[in-house]
C-alpha cells in the first residue's frame, strides 16, 4: 500500500522566480558614487497654514458632507499632477514619459503582512541624499505624481515630511500608503500642511514586527 503523500508547503510567500531573485541575487555591481556633496532638503516651515490647525474635540459630532466640493486650487493641483503630464507624454517625442514614480524610502515595516516581501528589517532605508536627487531627477522627466513606498514609510516621519514639503513645492501630487499604526495627529498635521495629496490606509495584518515602533489605538 503506497504511503500517503503529504502536502509540501513552500517556505516563502512569493512565486518561485521572484523568491530566487530576492534571496539569491546575482553578483551586484558597484554603484557609481554621487557627484558633489551630499544633498539635503530645506528645513520645512511648520505650520505654513496655521489657520487650518486647531484642537480636536472628541465630542464633536461632525458628519461628512453628502457631496464634496473641490476648490479651484485643488482641481488645478490634481490636473498638474495627472492630466498635464499625460498630455505631455502623448505629444512629446520619445518613449520615456513616466507619469507615476514610486519612491521606496523604507524597506522596514512594523507589521508582517502575508503577501509582502518587506520582511527583512535589517535593510537600511533611502538616504536623504538619494531622495533629494531622485525628486530632482523626476522633476526633469516631467513626472508629477510621487508615491511613497516601503516597508512602512512612516517609520521615519521626519524624512517623509521633508520630502513632501520639497516635492509639493515642485508641483508633485503626493500619495502616502500606510498601515496607520504610526499615523499620529502631529504627523497628519505636518504632512497635510506640507502638501500631501492623499493618505491610503491599508491594514492587512495585526502581527507586530519586534523591535520596531508601534502604536495601538482603540
Amino acid at each position: 500500500m503506497p504511503e500517503p503523500q503529504t502536502e509540501q508547503r513552500s517556505t516563502f510567500r512569493l512565486d518561485v522566480q521572484l523568491h530566487e531573485l530576492l534571496t539569491k541575487p546575482q553578483q551586484r555591481t558597484i554603484p557609481l558614487p554621487p557627484i558633489g556633496k551630499p544633498q539635503a532638503f530645506p528645513d520645512p516651515v511648520f505650520p505654513q497654514q496655521p489657520e487650518l490647525l486647531g484642537p480636536v474635540d472628541p465630542d464633536d459630532a461632525w458628519t461628512p458632507p453628502e457631496k464634496r466640493h473641490w476648490k479651484t486650487r485643488q482641481i488645478y493641483h490634481a490636473m498638474q499632477g495627472w492630466l498635464f503630464p499625460y498630455i505631455r507624454s502623448r505629444v512629446t517625442p520619445g518613449d520615456f514619459h513616466p507619469l507615476i514614480a514610486y519612491l521606496f524610502t523604507e524597506f522596514k515595516c512594523n507589521l508582517d503582512c502575508h503577501y509582502c516581501w518587506a520582511f527583512d528589517n535589517k535593510v537600511k532605508g533611502m538616504t536623504e541624499d538619494t531622495a533629494r536627487r531622485s525628486v530632482d531627477w523626476l522633476q526633469g522627466t516631467g513626472c508629477r505624481v510621487l508615491a511613497f513606498m516601503g516597508g512602512e514609510p512612516l517609520l521615519r516621519p521626519d524624512l517623509i515630511h521633508r520630502i513632501t514639503d520639497y516635492a509639493s513645492k515642485l508641483g508633485f501630487w503626493i500619495y502616502l500608503p500606510t498601515n496607520a499604526r504610526l499615523l499620529r495627529t502631529d504627523v497628519i498635521d505636518k504632512l497635510a500642511d506640507a502638501g500631501l495629496s492623499t493618505f491610503n490606509i491599508a491594514v492587512d495584518a495585526v502581527d507586530i514586527k519586534p523591535g520596531l515602533p508601534n502604536l495601538h489605538y482603540s
